[in-house]
């Protein structure tokens, strides 16, 4: 197995279509060919089905093609790292980002950092909080800001902020104006809540769950944006992080008040079995340090220890 091979199987997994492929990588389609015989040779396995418009991967494919994935990012890191070798990191970092903190530091930090080491590119994903654990576990990420909700096996979670969780409703709502609110107090309320298993969604279900309460959930979307619609239009409260609708807040289209007892905690995830480059490790650091200024602002509070 060496790094070409890696990348010949990716471009076709990417393109399928070795035509195609072959083009991007500049290499005959005889040459692709072979080197795709050959992996599939190495694991003893079909890889690829062949059909008129290109070629369609097996189950087998998928499995290796994220394995992959996590392994060229890795050897592309090391080589600049080794190729950089000075006070002034190289190569790239991937980071990843739920929706809902995105909008309070996601830009502050890529604009930091970008201006802090103009010669390490940025990658940045937002997805919900099991994807990007499983993308750091994978090594697709390098590390992420995910939630203490979620499953914490294959990384290292420290955590970097603590905020209630709010329920929101449409402008001007009697209901999303009170002081508070307390959780039995969202039984009869008609919510628009992420699909499941959205650790969110999960931790809304396990508080009301405690009080024997079956949550009255009426439509189920998975984007931010599309749930703060549903609710500016009247169809129902959602409950999300503050960090989340602050935006929403300051345009007057919904109304949120905290809901006792329910809270986030925010934390950086990292995999415990690979340690991270010097760009990534200053990254982090400034993950840590605007986190610290949120609790400075008052905006989260301070991690429980």
């Amino acid at each position: 197995m060496d790094l070409q091979k890696i990348r010949y199987f990716i471009a076709v997994m990417e393109h399928r279509n070795l035509s195609n492929a072959a083009q991007a990588l500049r290499v005959s389609q005889p040459t692709l060919s072979r080197q795709m015989a050959m992996l599939e040779h190495e694991f003893d396995t079909t890889l690829l089905v062949r059909h008129g418009r290109g070629v369609a991967p097996t189950e087998a494919a998928n499995r290796l093609y994220e394995g992959f994935k996590g392994l060229e990012r890795q050897l592309r890191s090391l080589k600049g790292e080794v190729s950089a070798a000075s006070a002034e990191p190289s190569g790239e970092v991937a980071f990843g980002i739920p929706p809902s903190p995105r909008s309070l530091i996601a830009v502050q930090l890529i604009k930091r950092f970008a201006a802090a080491h103009p010669r390490v590119t940025v990658k940045v994903s937002e997805e919900t909080s099991s994807e990007l654990r499983d993308q750091v576990v994978a090594g697709i990420l390098d590390m992420a800001v995910t939630n203490l909700d979620e499953p914490m096996s294959g990384v290292t979670a420290e955590p970097i902020g603590r905020e209630p969780l709010m329920l929101v409703g449409p402008p001007n709502d009697k209901i999303a104006r009170r002081r508070e609110i307390s959780v039995d107090q969202l039984a009869d309320l008609p919510l628009i809540l992420t699909m499941r298993p959205n650790s969110l969604r999960l931790a809304i279900e396990s508080g009301l769950s405690r009080l024997s309460i079956r949550p009255n959930i009426r439509i189920e979307a998975n984007t931010l944006p599309l749930i703060t619609d549903l609710v500016t239009a009247g169809l129902g409260y959602t409950v999300l992080p503050s960090c989340g609708i602050r935006a929403c807040l300051k345009a007057g289209q919904v109304t949120a008040r905290p809901i006792v007892g329910f809270s986030i905690t925010w934390l950086i995830a990292r995999a415990k079995s690979r340690s991270l480059s010097v760009a990534a490790e200053r990254f982090c650091g400034m993950v840590r340090t605007l986190a610290r200024e949120q609790v400075e602002k008052r905006i989260w509070s301070a991690p429980l220890p």
